[in-house]
Protein backbone atom coordinates (compact mmCIF):
# COMPACT_ATOMS: atom_id res chain seq x y z
CA UNK A 1 0.00 0.00 0.00
CA UNK A 2 2.93 2.63 0.86
CA UNK A 3 6.12 0.78 0.02
CA UNK A 4 7.80 3.98 -0.74
CA UNK A 5 7.00 4.85 2.38
CA UNK A 6 7.77 2.35 4.34
CA UNK A 7 11.23 1.78 2.81
CA UNK A 8 12.25 5.63 2.83
CA UNK A 9 12.04 5.98 6.43
CA UNK A 10 14.53 3.32 8.51
CA UNK A 11 16.20 3.59 12.17
CA UNK A 12 20.39 4.68 11.89
CA UNK A 13 22.85 1.70 12.51
CA UNK A 14 22.92 3.52 15.99
CA UNK A 15 19.44 3.67 16.50
CA UNK A 16 19.16 -0.37 15.64
CA UNK A 17 22.01 -1.40 17.49
CA UNK A 18 21.04 0.16 20.56
CA UNK A 19 17.34 -1.05 19.71
CA UNK A 20 18.78 -5.06 19.69
CA UNK A 21 20.99 -4.60 21.99
CA UNK A 22 17.78 -3.13 24.59
CA UNK A 23 15.95 -6.04 23.23
CA UNK A 24 18.34 -8.58 24.72
CA UNK A 25 18.43 -6.93 27.94
CA UNK A 26 14.87 -6.14 28.91
CA UNK A 27 14.39 -9.85 27.78
CA UNK A 28 17.48 -11.64 29.56
CA UNK A 29 18.11 -9.33 32.16
CA UNK A 30 15.92 -6.89 33.26
CA UNK A 31 12.90 -8.74 35.03
CA UNK A 32 15.09 -10.79 37.26
CA UNK A 33 16.98 -7.40 38.16
CA UNK A 34 13.61 -5.45 39.21
CA UNK A 35 13.04 -8.30 41.41
CA UNK A 36 16.45 -9.04 42.56
CA UNK A 37 16.01 -5.31 44.07
CA UNK A 38 12.65 -5.16 44.84
CA UNK A 39 13.45 -8.07 47.45
CA UNK A 40 16.32 -5.78 49.02
CA UNK A 41 13.41 -3.20 49.84
CA UNK A 42 12.41 -2.99 53.65
CA UNK A 43 9.26 -3.48 52.04
CA UNK A 44 8.83 -5.18 48.42
CA UNK A 45 6.85 -3.59 45.81
CA UNK A 46 3.42 -5.64 44.84
CA UNK A 47 3.98 -7.46 41.54
CA UNK A 48 1.15 -4.59 39.88
CA UNK A 49 3.64 -1.92 40.86
CA UNK A 50 6.90 -3.93 39.98
CA UNK A 51 5.03 -4.77 36.46
CA UNK A 52 4.70 -0.85 36.20
CA UNK A 53 8.40 -0.35 36.85
CA UNK A 54 9.65 -2.53 34.25
CA UNK A 55 7.12 -1.51 31.24
CA UNK A 56 7.87 2.29 32.35
CA UNK A 57 11.29 1.63 32.07
CA UNK A 58 10.98 -0.26 28.33
CA UNK A 59 9.09 2.73 27.62
CA UNK A 60 11.27 5.40 28.76
CA UNK A 61 14.39 3.76 27.65
CA UNK A 62 12.67 2.87 24.20
CA UNK A 63 11.66 6.81 23.71
CA UNK A 64 14.86 8.02 24.22
CA UNK A 65 16.86 4.96 21.94
CA UNK A 66 13.94 5.77 19.05
CA UNK A 67 13.54 9.36 19.98
CA UNK A 68 14.43 10.40 15.86
CA UNK A 69 12.61 8.17 14.59
CA UNK A 70 9.45 8.28 17.11
CA UNK A 71 9.80 12.19 15.76
CA UNK A 72 10.02 11.35 12.57
CA UNK A 73 6.99 9.09 11.90
CA UNK A 74 5.02 11.50 14.06
CA UNK A 75 5.65 14.37 11.81
CA UNK A 76 4.77 11.96 9.01
CA UNK A 77 1.89 11.08 10.65
CA UNK A 78 -0.55 13.87 8.72
CA UNK A 79 0.58 12.91 5.69
CA UNK A 80 -0.44 8.91 5.87
CA UNK A 81 -3.23 9.50 8.71
CA UNK A 82 -6.47 7.75 7.13
CA UNK A 83 -3.81 5.22 5.52
CA UNK A 84 -2.64 4.47 9.17
CA UNK A 85 -6.37 4.20 10.30
CA UNK A 86 -7.51 2.45 7.44
CA UNK A 87 -4.75 -0.17 7.88
CA UNK A 88 -5.06 -0.67 11.44
CA UNK A 89 -8.83 -1.27 10.76
CA UNK A 90 -8.37 -4.14 8.20
CA UNK A 91 -5.00 -5.14 10.84
CA UNK A 92 -7.36 -5.74 13.85
CA UNK A 93 -10.09 -7.90 11.26
CA UNK A 94 -7.42 -9.92 10.24
CA UNK A 95 -6.26 -10.38 13.42
CA UNK A 96 -9.18 -11.61 15.65
CA UNK A 97 -10.41 -13.95 12.48
CA UNK A 98 -6.80 -15.60 12.62
CA UNK A 99 -6.64 -16.02 16.20
CA UNK A 100 -10.21 -17.08 16.47
CA UNK A 101 -9.46 -19.63 13.64
CA UNK A 102 -5.66 -20.68 15.53
CA UNK A 103 -7.26 -20.90 18.51
CA UNK A 104 -9.91 -23.79 17.36
CA UNK A 105 -7.01 -25.37 16.18
CA UNK A 106 -5.20 -25.20 19.39
CA UNK A 107 -7.69 -26.95 21.25
CA UNK A 108 -7.69 -29.96 18.74
CA UNK A 109 -4.23 -30.07 19.58
CA UNK A 110 -4.50 -29.93 23.53
CA UNK A 111 -8.07 -30.06 24.70
CA UNK A 112 -7.18 -28.34 27.76
CA UNK A 113 -4.87 -25.38 26.45
CA UNK A 114 -4.78 -21.99 28.01
CA UNK A 115 -2.07 -19.06 27.43
CA UNK A 116 0.42 -18.88 30.60
CA UNK A 117 0.61 -15.15 29.36
CA UNK A 118 -2.94 -14.54 29.96
CA UNK A 119 -2.65 -16.64 33.09
CA UNK A 120 -0.42 -13.82 34.59
CA UNK A 121 -1.92 -10.66 33.34
CA UNK A 122 -5.34 -12.14 34.66
CA UNK A 123 -3.13 -12.59 38.33
CA UNK A 124 -2.24 -9.07 37.59
CA UNK A 125 -5.42 -7.92 36.90
CA UNK A 126 -7.25 -9.08 40.00
CA UNK A 127 -5.09 -7.00 42.40
CA UNK A 128 -4.60 -3.95 40.56
CA UNK A 129 -7.23 -3.53 37.47
CA UNK A 130 -5.93 0.11 36.23
CA UNK A 131 -3.04 -0.20 36.39
CA UNK A 132 -2.64 -2.83 34.54
CA UNK A 133 -5.11 -1.23 31.74
CA UNK A 134 -2.65 1.95 31.86
CA UNK A 135 0.19 -0.61 31.51
CA UNK A 136 -0.82 -2.63 28.94
CA UNK A 137 -3.27 -0.37 26.51
CA UNK A 138 -0.53 2.66 26.54
CA UNK A 139 3.31 1.69 27.75
CA UNK A 140 3.30 -2.17 26.17
CA UNK A 141 2.58 -1.12 22.42
CA UNK A 142 5.22 1.82 22.09
CA UNK A 143 7.91 -0.46 23.65
CA UNK A 144 7.20 -3.65 22.21
CA UNK A 145 6.57 -1.82 18.35
CA UNK A 146 9.40 -0.10 17.97
CA UNK A 147 11.72 -3.16 19.53
CA UNK A 148 9.76 -5.66 17.05
CA UNK A 149 8.61 -4.34 14.46
CA UNK A 150 11.25 -0.93 14.30
CA UNK A 151 13.92 -2.81 14.95
CA UNK A 152 14.14 -6.08 13.67
CA UNK A 153 11.62 -6.12 11.42
CA UNK A 154 12.47 -2.74 9.23
CA UNK A 155 16.28 -3.42 10.53
CA UNK A 156 16.30 -6.95 8.82
CA UNK A 157 13.98 -5.96 5.61
CA UNK A 158 16.51 -4.37 3.30
CA UNK A 159 18.82 -7.54 3.72
CA UNK A 160 16.07 -10.16 3.84
CA UNK A 161 12.37 -9.53 3.58
CA UNK A 162 11.42 -12.84 4.83
CA UNK A 163 13.84 -12.55 7.44
CA UNK A 164 12.80 -9.61 8.43
CA UNK A 165 9.20 -11.50 9.07
CA UNK A 166 10.05 -14.38 10.64
CA UNK A 167 12.96 -13.24 13.62
CA UNK A 168 10.30 -10.55 13.84
CA UNK A 169 7.38 -12.75 14.42
CA UNK A 170 9.18 -15.29 16.39
CA UNK A 171 11.28 -12.73 18.90
CA UNK A 172 7.57 -11.36 19.24
CA UNK A 173 6.01 -14.70 20.11
CA UNK A 174 9.11 -15.62 22.23
CA UNK A 175 9.12 -12.60 24.28
CA UNK A 176 5.73 -13.63 25.90
CA UNK A 177 6.96 -17.23 26.84
CA UNK A 178 10.13 -16.36 27.73
CA UNK A 179 9.38 -15.62 31.07
CA UNK A 180 7.18 -18.42 31.56
CA UNK A 181 10.68 -21.21 31.08
CA UNK A 182 10.82 -24.00 33.54
CA UNK A 183 7.77 -23.07 35.05
CA UNK A 184 5.24 -24.78 32.31
CA UNK A 185 5.75 -27.62 30.08
CA UNK A 186 7.53 -27.81 26.75
CA UNK A 187 4.63 -28.56 24.76
CA UNK A 188 2.74 -25.95 26.85
CA UNK A 189 5.14 -23.13 25.92
CA UNK A 190 5.18 -24.67 22.65
CA UNK A 191 1.95 -24.26 21.63
CA UNK A 192 1.25 -20.75 23.64
CA UNK A 193 4.48 -19.64 21.47
CA UNK A 194 2.30 -20.35 18.43
CA UNK A 195 -0.77 -18.51 20.11
CA UNK A 196 1.03 -14.95 19.09
CA UNK A 197 1.66 -16.01 15.70
CA UNK A 198 -1.30 -13.96 14.59
CA UNK A 199 -0.35 -11.01 16.10
CA UNK A 200 3.36 -11.33 14.92
CA UNK A 201 1.92 -11.28 11.45
CA UNK A 202 -0.99 -8.80 11.44
CA UNK A 203 1.54 -5.74 13.55
CA UNK A 204 4.08 -6.27 10.98
CA UNK A 205 1.95 -6.44 7.71
CA UNK A 206 0.31 -3.13 9.44
CA UNK A 207 3.61 -1.53 9.24
CA UNK A 208 4.83 -2.75 6.37
CA UNK A 209 0.76 -1.93 4.31
CA UNK A 210 1.09 1.89 5.80
CA UNK A 211 4.77 2.53 6.20
CA UNK A 212 4.27 4.36 9.27
CA UNK A 213 4.85 2.68 12.99
CA UNK A 214 2.11 4.38 14.19
CA UNK A 215 0.08 1.79 12.98
CA UNK A 216 1.29 -0.88 14.17
CA UNK A 217 1.44 0.88 17.76
CA UNK A 218 -2.08 1.90 17.00
CA UNK A 219 -3.32 -1.99 16.55
CA UNK A 220 -1.72 -3.26 19.26
CA UNK A 221 -3.21 -0.58 21.84
CA UNK A 222 -6.56 -1.58 20.39
CA UNK A 223 -6.08 -5.54 20.28
CA UNK A 224 -4.95 -4.62 24.33
CA UNK A 225 -7.94 -2.35 25.05
CA UNK A 226 -10.40 -5.01 23.87
CA UNK A 227 -8.71 -7.51 25.85
CA UNK A 228 -8.20 -5.79 28.60
CA UNK A 229 -11.95 -4.64 28.23
CA UNK A 230 -13.22 -8.50 27.85
CA UNK A 231 -11.64 -9.13 31.25
CA UNK A 232 -13.20 -6.16 33.15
Amino acid sequence: MNITEFKSHCLSRKELLLGICYLLFQALFLPSLLHLCNKLLPTPLPATDVNLVFFSLNFISIGVIFRRYLWGQLRRLPEVFWGVIAVAGLGLVAYWVMNFILAQALLVLEPAHFSVNDVGVQQLVAQDYWLMFFSTVFLVPVAEECLFRGALFRGLYDFSPIGAWVVSVAAFCAIHIINYIGIYPPWTLFLCFIQYIPAGICLAGAYRLSGSLICPILLHCLVNFISMMLLR
